[in-house]
Parts: C-alpha cells; structure tokens; sequence
C-alpha cells in the first residue's frame, strides 16, 4: 500500500466513532465467520439433507424481504447508532442460547431454522443503518477509503479468520463452541457501539410509515443506474451468489468428500480475495467510469462461479471461490460508497434498504432452489448454470440510462455530505 494510502487509511481511522465502529464489526464479522461454517455442519449433522439446509440457510433472508423498508424508513428517523445497538443485542442473546442447546445435545432443526428467522430480522434493521451511520461521521472523502477498509478486515474476519477458526473449533470441540464464539462477538461489537458519542445526522420529515417507504422507492425508481442495476443485481444473487452459501458446504462435504478444515479453507479463500481486492481499491483513486467497473468486477466474478462447477480439484475449487469473492468484493468496494454520495443524507437509510432489499428479496427463493436443483440435477451443474445467469446480469450496462454516473463524472463529485460512522 502506498504511503499516501497508508496515511488515509490512518485518517480514517483517527475518527474515534468510525475506529470504534469499525473494531466491533471486526470483531463480530469475525464471530459470523465461524457461526457460517457451524451453521450447515449442524443442520447436514441432524438431518444429511440439502433441502432442510437450504430452509435454514433460507430462513436468514426471509423476514429481509418483509421488513427492510420498514427498516431503512426507521433507520432515517431515529438514532442509527442505537437501532444497531438493538440488533447486536437480539442476534448475541439468540445465537448464545442456541449454543447452550447444542451443549446439552437438545438442539432441533427447527430451533436453528428460528434462530436464523431472528438473524434476518435483525440484520433488516441493522445494514440500512450500518450504511448510512458511515456518512454520519465521515467526511465524504473518506467515503472510499472508509468502505476499502471495512471490505478488507469483513473479507479477512468474516473468510479467513473466522471460517479457518471455526474449522478448527468444530473439529476439535464440536459446533456449539462456534455457535458461542458468535455470541461473545456481539457483546464485543455492542459495547463498542456503546462507546461512540456526539453521533448525529440528517433525520427525514414525520409522516406516515407508508408514504416514507414509497419515498424511497419512489426515488431508486427515479434514478435509472441504480433501478435497473438493482434488478440485475437481485439475478446475479438469485442464481449465483445466495446459492454459495449451500453450494459450497454441499461440495465440498459430498463431491470431494473433505471435512470441515476444507470447508473452512474454502471460505478463508473467499476471505483472502475479498482482502486482496480491498487493497487494490485502496491503492486506487476510485475509477471515473465507477458503473462500468463495478459491472465488469461483478460479471468476471460470475464466471469465476462457473469454472469453480467444472473444476476436477478441490484446490482449484478453493482457488476459484477466492477469485470469485475478490471480483464481487471490488465491484461491492465502489457500490456503497456511489450510494453514499449520490443519495440525499435524510434518504439514505431508506435507499439502503431498497438496495438491500433487492439484493436480498430472492435470497430465500435463490437458497431454496439451489438446494432442490442440486439434488435434483446435480451440485456441479447447479454451480455452472448459476455462474453463466450472473455472468448475463452484467448486460445491463446496454440499457440506457444505467451508465449515467459515469458520463455525469459522478465519482469526481463532491458528495453532498453534512459531515459532523
């Protein structure tokens, strides 16, 4: 990293709420690393069926598509600090229970189905405000640095560390010692929420909680880049991405025939592509065509999904699932920090969770089907026809109108920030 990267990435971290912020997110990004290798080797371990861990799996995604809205309309009305405070509290008492419940070998699947109902709900409220709190104590030129180095110590907490941990602690202690390490990863993350002070930010006229929703799907409708990549990116997740999450675990345990340390070596590839990808954004001024870029990271990154169908080899599977979460890290790098800019500061919880929403509404349909076509045609083909239908997402840049950022010199503007996460 150059030094003129190295002094950013040290200016953004002298903004006590943002270091703060930042810490805890490590920390619990870390702890969900290991609860996502627990997770399916609990559910395979009870039942050894792709279906039941694809309605677990699911079950995360679920109460998203009901309550992202809602959430990113509250998200703009009260305090985003605290909204996340709630989630970490809910998520850490939930999955510490469920670890207690393995413990005493009482653990069923449909305690684990509900744990990850409670998970979705949760997360429905705190994404929208984990986007928008950034541009609540950040200058707006910080923005990218910011979103590079939130993407590098996710890619290295959430698919290195934690998986490669959690690898290691099923095989040693069993999936309950995972499930508990999540738990103290959430009391880490709250207390440092806790400590932020003086957060303050843009709150969105009182109305009605319907007409503050349509408003912010009013105007991701009204801005065609982002309506239309939306869509595509809901394909690309449907097809490819969501599917992963059961596609990898499935292929690995049932093509290959490892265990949970390839499993974990698997995820802690995804980790070491999404880090590499989050230095090479932090080397780079962010590109002027930003639309384009992140398009054509996102569409390499579904082909990657193919080739990981045919490969003959384990460890060209785990090479190929790196290169995959590197390209989406990239393209993901630029995504939020061009949300971030281009949104009014009293809409950007809402438009969050329209983003997220789309990314997220056919993740339970995208998990369920990934895991009926894999027993039904096979784990390498469902693998092969996902990549392809995410490679052909990328064709929305020939729609018109979804270029526009670029031609309007978007990523050379100056945000319209009211700097005081």
């Amino acid at each position: 990293m150059s030094v003129k990267q190295r002094s950013r990435a040290g200016t953004v971290l002298r903004h006590r709420n943002f270091a703060l912020l930042w810490s805890g997110q490590a920390v619990s990004i870390a702890g969900n690393g290991a609860f996502t290798v627990a997770l399916p080797l609990e559910v395979l371990r009870l039942t050894n069926s792709p279906l039941d861990l694809a309605l677990v799996v699911s079950g995360r995604a679920l109460p998203s598509v009901f309550l992202l809205l809602l959430g990113g309309t509250l998200v703009d009305r009260l305090s985003r600090r605290f909204v996340m405070l709630g989630s970490d509290i809910v998520c850490g008492i939930s999955v510490s229970l469920t670890a207690i419940l393995i413990a005493a070998g009482k653990v069923q699947v449909w305690e684990l189905f509900l744990l990850s109902l409670i998970f979705g709900a949760a997360s429905a409220f705190f994404r929208p405000a984990a986007t928008a709190i950034v541009r609540d104590i950040l200058p707006s030129d910080l923005l990218v640095p910011a979103s590079s180095l939130s993407s590098f110590s996710e890619s290295v907490s959430q698919y290195l560390f934690g998986p490669l941990a959690g690898g290691v602690i099923v095989a040693a202690s069993g999936t309950g010692w995972a499930f508990a390490a999540d738990g103290a990863s959430f009391a880490v993350s709250a207390i440092c929420l806790a400590a932020m002070r003086n957060v303050t930010g843009a709150k969105a006229a009182r109305s009605r909680i319907l007409t503050g929703m349509i408003e912010g799907l009013r105007y991701c409708y009204s801005q065609r880049w982002l309506w239309w990549s939306l869509i595509a990116i809901g394909l690309a997740n449907l097809t490819c991405f969501v599917p992963f999450v059961i596609l990898e675990p499935l292929l690995v345990r049932n093509v290959f025939h490892a265990g949970p340390i390839a499993l974990g070596c698997m995820y802690a590839a995804s980790g070491a592509g999404g880090a590499l990808a989050s230095l090479v954004a932090a080397r780079r001024q962010p590109p002027v065509r930003r639309v384009a870029t992140i398009w054509t990271a996102w569409t390499a990154a579904g082909l990657c999904g193919v080739v990981i169908g045919l490969s003959a080899w384990l460890w060209m599977s785990v090479l190929f699932a790196g290169l995959t979460w590197g390209l989406a890290t990239y393209g993901n790098i630029l995504w939020l920090p061009l949300i971030q800019q281009a949104t009014p500061p009293e809409l950007l919880g809402r438009v969050s969770s329209v983003d997220w929403m789309f990314s997220l509404a056919l993740s339970p349909l995208g998990t369920i089907a990934g895991g009926a076509a894999a027993g039904a045609i096979g784990i390498r083909l469902t693998l092969i026809a996902g990549g392809a239908l995410a490679t052909a997402a990328g064709a929305v840049l020939l729609i018109p109108g979804v270029r526009d950022p670029d031609k309007q010199g978007l990523a050379r503007q100056p945000s319209h920030s009211r700097v005081t996460s």
